[in-house]
């Protein structure tokens, strides 16, 4: 049977004969994508952990000019078709009398309800076990039509829910994440065979991709949808190329949705390769401008393996100015930042305010020049 997807290439219109609904739901899909937006939100967004309300310092703060919102899965949705808002309700509503904008994240995946999980077992769906950071770990393979219907379903209560909010700009959209909402495609050698063992093709994973961008941008035609993307591999492991599946799923989505789709990279580090990233994963970032944005690898402050330093130590607030101006760099829109930075380096978050608006070039204000030494004051997630 031929493929309903066409990566790389424009959407092949469909020459078959049409149904009535079949055009009804064409016209409805289509009317949605022509939707306008307003230029996409610029500047920090802090970053809080799951179901952790943000900080009143960081709503005071004017450098910060949004929350990125978090919440798993489980905790929304404790069971199927049974809905917890309170917790996005609220700081939604925060974020709103605050003035800030948000940027609404679940925890999908790895954050997933046990009841989905059963789901899946008992419709005879396949699973992927792959060794997650030393904890061997299962998932349903990406596109399991069990887990997609699930997940489909639960974000159109979502966007029911809040689409109309007007403090919500942008939506996290993902597919392609066995670890966190960051692009994450076990791809060791083991985790290969593995995929071949479950029938792996970089169609079945661009096909569920659409799925869930299409039901993403459906459900909330009054926001920006963001896609983390990332690399499957060396050239042959799973894909034609590393970001075959990735680039694929932004030309498509962006063919179908026009203006909707941010692009983004949740790795943003001191190390990552200089703009424009020719021949890396991050040439892609470079190639989706205007409409990209970045989230920090982790938090600088307090992190004594310094991970978004390759491992070097130094100041926290230079790795994260060092970081923030590699952002910029980019073009990136907006750099989401962990509230542990927001919190404990207020001046790299003025300036990345100010260098993300434009209102200053990259690295005028010169990073602080200090010894490296264990941070003090520590200001945890609360």
């Amino acid at each position: 049977m031929p493929s309903r997807f066409n990566p790389g290439r424009t959407p092949i219109p469909f020459s078959g004969r049409l149904t009535l609904r079949a055009l009804i739901v064409l016209a409805w899909t289509f009317a949605l994508s022509q939707v306008t937006l307003a230029e996409a939100p610029r500047g920090v967004f802090s970053l809080s952990p799951a179901g952790v309300h943000a900080a009143d310092t960081v709503l005071s703060n004017p450098s910060v000019d949004g929350l990125s919102i978090r919440q798993n899965w489980s905790d929304l949705e404790p069971s199927e078709g049974v809905f917890d808002w309170d917790f996005l309700d609220s700081e939604v509503a925060r974020a709103a009398a605050a003035g800030k904008n948000v940027l609404l994240r679940i925890n999908t995946q790895f954050a997933r309800p046990a009841w989905v999980t059963i789901a899946v077992a008992k419709a005879g769906g396949v699973f992927f076990s792959f060794d997650k950071d030393g904890i061997p770990t299962t998932i349903p393979v990406f596109w399991d039509p069990t887990f997609l219907a699930k997940k489909k379903a639960m974000i159109a209560a979502l966007g029911k829910h809040l689409t109309n909010n007007e403090a919500i700009k942008i939506v996290w959209t993902s597919f392609a994440n066995a670890k966190s909402e960051d692009w994450s495609v076990p791809h060791t050698p083991e985790d290969v065979a593995n995929w071949a063992a479950v029938d792996y093709t970089s169609e079945k994973l661009l096909e569920a991709g659409r799925e869930i961008i299409d039901a993403t941008m459906a459900a909330f035609p009054n926001q920006y949808v963001t896609l983390a993307v990332g690399g499957n591999g060396p050239v042959g492991s799973l894909d034609p190329d590393p970001s075959y599946v990735a680039r694929n799923a932004v030309l498509a989505s962006r063919a179908i949705w026009p203006g909707r789709l941010i692009v983004q990279k949740n790795s943003l580090a001191t190390y990552n390769p200089p703009a424009p990233g020719a021949g890396t994963l991050s040439q892609l970032l470079w190639d989706s401008r205007p409409d990209i944005g970045g989230q920090m690898l982790d938090a600088c402050y307090g992190d004594t393996t310094y991970r978004n330093n390759a491992g070097v130590p130094d100041d926290p607030a230079v790795i994260l100015h060092k970081s923030i101006d590699l952002g910029v760099s980019y073009g990136m829109n907006y750099i989401e930042i962990y509230q542990t930075d927001v919190l404990n380096l207020p001046a790299e978050i003025s300036y990345a305010h100010d260098a993300l608006l434009g209102l200053v070039p990259p690295a005028m204000t010169p990073p602080p020049v200090t010894t490296p030494k264990p941070p003090t004051g520590l200001q945890l997630e609360p």
